[in-house]
């Protein structure tokens, strides 16, 4: 089934480390050789927070307190939009601090909810993944380095 999300085992902390990245804040980086076709983002249900349009919505009405604030800022800033799902997923195992580029090392399979290495990436080198693909959320306004991928593609 198309909109079914199937959780699975997930190799982000034996792989990865989230340290300060000198393309933007915080980035995403390899421990040690990750081969070509490694999965080495796996979303569990413990890792990400699938927000239906209704619960998104739901708190887009409440009152703007520094709650509500501080949760929209993060859904609208680290959540992507696989259009397939129709949902937004917001990673929390570090993961979001994948950076954006349009030569990345890295692609994401929004159907499988994992990321995969386009190539060898060595011990060391930062993870990136281009944001372009990914489709305009139509009822959340996301921002942050996903969305600006987003506008500069089109």
């Amino acid at each position: 089934m198309q909109n079914e999300i199937v959780f699975a085992h997930n190799p982000f902390s034996e792989l990865t480390e989230v340290r300060a990245s000198a393309l933007h804040g915080w980035g995403v980086f390899a421990r040690r050789l990750i081969p070509k076709g490694t999965v080495w983002w796996q979303a569990r249900s413990q890792d990400v927070l699938v927000i239906e349009r209704d619960q998104y919505e739901a708190i887009d009405s409440l009152p703007r307190t520094v709650l509500v604030n501080g949760l929209l800022d993060a859904i609208l800033h680290y959540s992507y939009y696989p259009s397939g799902l129709n949902r937004l997923i917001l990673i929390l195992d570090g993961a979001q601090f994948t950076n954006h580029s349009f030569t990345p090392n890295s692609v994401d399979d929004p159907t499988k909810l994992q990321s995969l290495a386009l190539h060898d990436i060595g011990p060391g080198a930062e993870i990136l993944e281009d944001y372009s693909h990914y489709g305009k959320c139509p009822w959340a306004p996301l921002y942050g380095e996903f969305a600006k991928a987003i506008w500069e593609r089109n």
